[in-house]
């Protein structure tokens, strides 16, 4: 399949008939499209998806109420008029898709979608298509279960990432739309068929065990069983749509809190600074108290010159008596021992007499050691008084008290400084937020986290339920098999057919799983061949896939990578949608939109050289901050086909024009 072209009236930001040509030479099968944020970039992958599929996205791929598609500049100049059309080739026959949305005659302003319903209608080679068959026309060449490989947004890229989260459940529904893309629901309905039949003959053969003599026992527990399974199933059946219900108005909660995120981030912020400003205005009074306290004693300020004087006398003095008291303790040591040495006339160290003529020496020296000591001032007490007045003048000096003043006055000033700005900025954010009700904000929040709470617990009270329902499905296959073993039962054809149906259930159950297994092993060898293409780093070995489709790195000595980059989370998902395209479809024309976002310019080169050579066509929708168009598409410009530029009329009215690279 090729798009050949595409139109846009009056659809989103394009007002007025936009029309887009796409490359059909199998050369130069790409096409760039560079746009501003907010300029129109998604909206022209919605237009594609709206003219196949009736259906546009926006944020979290929530659905876009069709009314609000219409462009705001055109419905207010009364032009109420909506269309997108296709032109696009498959199969050797060129359709002409269209896809249009009016105004009913009885509304004046559309607000809601059935105020704007569309139609659909399509020639093949310029003959109509009966309009019961447009769908399954569309759905041969373009199926929307196929859509998320055809069209996709690479903002969403990281939803992938869930595949490798046990039990995530965006991860199980990424799950089931790629088994939904693979044809794995095929062999899922047959299996669901197989046991509706046989839920139908165990009915039946209980019917029959109730007529016949001695198996009442056997009807009763059979019957019981039956019984049991409907009750449960219909439980699980209640527990999913409540399930379903919950997260639909969680998700609508996610959608309007996300509107108002900032005006709740800006209470926030003002509950903050109110708390700061309590805090500020505490501390003043606090300064105001320490300051009057500081006041009583500002007196000590003028003798603070006096004092320190003293102070340095005081330490001389304290110093000199110290001074004495260890000179005296000195010389008195050495008098005692000298007395020694002359009351035993022996040497303490060699044990010889000491000569009279050493004697006289020593008592000489003793003399004058003696006296010396007596000259020596050393008065215990004196040193007392002196540490005592020290004392008394360490308490008086302390710290200045025109020094604290002059810290506390700084801090004061530092404070009302900052409670002016947070004035100024509370101010603002009064601006901001004027005219939203914050409190009701903050209870759709508490309503919103409720919920999520609610989502968990539905769904292990799910969890629980499917169990006993296989237990149940468990109990009433063995019981069959057992009626099946009685010779008064084997006869029966209600017993024949159980078996049967038991068998075939077995069959559809065991095909699904060889099918999911088989396609997993494509998906992770086709995979892997697209990631060696893309990746950077050469040395890893590839990929390996999970039960859920989910991808891990293996490097070269066969270990799994537990740390990703962003860059490498990207590239592994782009692997997973090539893979996938390249097993469940046809290659045909692939509309990326905001691919490159967290890559860097070598991924972004090897992106550039592979996708053209597995695609029709590869349409890129991207912004300058992704791609300087100088430079980085230097690896694909031989293959440039077609090339165009999003500019700004007005801010809601968009136009896309040609442009030359």
């Amino acid at each position: 399949m090729k798009i050949l072209s595409l139109w846009m009236t009056n659809f989103m930001p394009f007002k007025g008939e936009q029309r887009v040509d796409f490359p059909t030479d199998p050369n130069m099968n790409v096409m760039v499209v560079f746009g501003d944020n907010m300029r129109g970039k998604t909206s022209v992958l919605n237009a594609l998806r709206w003219v196949f599929y009736g259906h546009a996205y926006g944020r979290h791929l929530h659905e876009i109420p069709g009314h609000m598609l219409l462009n705001s500049e055109a419905a207010a100049e009364g032009d109420f008029n909506m269309e997108v059309r296709v032109r696009y080739e498959a199969d050797g026959h060129i359709y002409d898709l269209r896809r249009r949305a009016s105004r009913k005659d009885h509304v004046a302003i559309p607000s809601r979608p059935e105020d704007m319903p569309n139609a659909c209608s399509l020639q093949k080679d310029s003959m109509v298509v009966a309009g019961n068959q447009v769908e399954s026309e569309i759905n041969r060449h373009v199926p929307e279960q196929v859509s998320r490989f055809f069209l996709f947004d690479g903002e969403l890229l990281q939803e992938y990432e869930t595949l490798l989260i046990e039990g995530s459940e965006q991860g199980q529904r990424i799950k089931e739309a790629i088994e939904q893309v693979l044809g794995v629901p095929t062999l899922i309905h047959g299996r669901d068929e197989a046991a509706t039949l046989l839920k139908n003959a165990q009915k039946q053969q209980t019917k029959d065990l109730q007529q016949m003599h001695g198996m009442t026992a056997q009807a009763e527990r059979q019957g019981g069983l039956q019984e049991r399974e409907g009750a449960q199933e219909r439980d699980l059946a209640a527990l999913r749509q409540r399930l379903k219900e919950t997260r639909e108005q969680r998700e609508a909660l996610d959608d309007e809190l996300e509107q108002v995120e900032a005006v709740f981030r800006a209470q926030t912020r003002s509950d903050e600074l109110a708390k700061r400003q309590e805090g500020i205005v505490a501390r003043q009074d606090e300064i105001s108290a320490e300051r009057m306290s500081l006041a009583k004693t500002a007196w000590l300020e003028l003798i603070q010159p006096k004092l320190m004087t003293r102070r340095e006398q005081l330490l001389d003095e304290q110093a000199r008596v110290s001074g004495n008291i260890s000179e005296r303790a000195r010389l008195e040591s050495k008098i005692e021992d000298m007395g020694q040495l002359i009351a035993k006339a022996k040497c303490p160290t060699c044990g010889q007499e000491v000569a009279q003529e050493r004697r006289a020496h020593i008592e000489a020296q003793m003399a004058e050691f003696f006296a010396k000591s007596r000259a020596l001032m050393a008065d215990g007490e004196a040193l007392g008084r002196v540490s005592a007045d020290l004392r008394d003048i360490g308490r008086l000096a302390g710290t200045s008290v025109g020094e604290a003043l002059r810290r506390l006055s700084k801090e004061e000033r530092s404070l009302s400084v900052e409670l002016t700005k947070i004035d100024n900025e509370r101010e603002k954010i009064d601006e901001q937020i004027r005219g939203y009700d914050t409190e009701a904000i903050a209870s759709r929040r508490r309503l919103r986290d409720a919920m999520v709470r609610q989502e968990g617990s539905v769904e292990r009270e799910i969890s629980d339920a499917e169990k006993d329902l296989k237990k149940t499905k468990d109990d009433l296959a063995m019981v069959s098999k057992m009626i099946a073993n009685l010779p008064q039962a084997r006869a029966r054809r209600s017993t024949a057919k159980v078996a049967l149906c038991l068998a075939l259930e077995k069959v559809f159950s065991g095909s699904v799983e060889r099918l999911r297994d088989d396609l997993r092993k494509k998906v992770e060898s086709k995979a892997t061949e697209a990631f060696s293409k893309l990746t950077t780093q050469k040395k890893y070995a590839g990929l390996e896939i999970n039960e859920n489709y989910g991808l891990t790195i293996i490097d070269e000595r066969g270990e799994k990578v537990g740390v990703r980059s962003a860059g490498a989370e990207q590239i592994v998902a782009l692997s997973l949608i090539d893979g996938l395209a390249r097993t469940g479809r046809a290659a045909g024309p692939v509309v990326m939109d905001t691919p490159f976002g967290r890559l860097d310019t070598k991924h972004r080169d090897n992106i550039l050289r592979y996708l053209p050579q597995t695609t029709g066509q590869l349409v890129l929708l991207v912004h300058d901050g992704e791609i300087r168009r100088e430079t980085d598409l230097a690896p694909v410009a031989a293959r440039i086909g077609k090339s165009y530029a999003i500019r700004e009329v007005t801010p809601r009215h968009s136009k896309i024009e040609t442009e030359t690279l």
